[in-house]
């Protein structure tokens, strides 16, 4: 499953299912993701310890991706 995150526009309360849909928090989305999924993250300002949720995410075999960025 790919999951979406947008700290601009995203809710936490939103499925994180669509950019349309999109957690705010990446945080949230390590929660609801599992091992094989993908977090894709939009643009905008994160305010977590990106670094490490990011390498949580890795570690749970959760792949971390970026959108936007050419």
């Amino acid at each position: 499953m790919t999951w979406y995150v947008s700290p601009k526009t995203g809710r936490d309360s939103n499925d994180g299912r669509s950019a349309e849909k999109a957690f705010k928090t990446l945080l949230h989305a390590i929660h609801a993701a599992s091992a094989g999924d993908t977090i894709l993250l939009m643009p905008g300002a994160y305010d977590q310890d990106l670094p490490k949720l990011v390498s949580a995410a890795r570690v749970a075999h959760i792949t971390v991706g970026v959108v936007g960025v050419h």
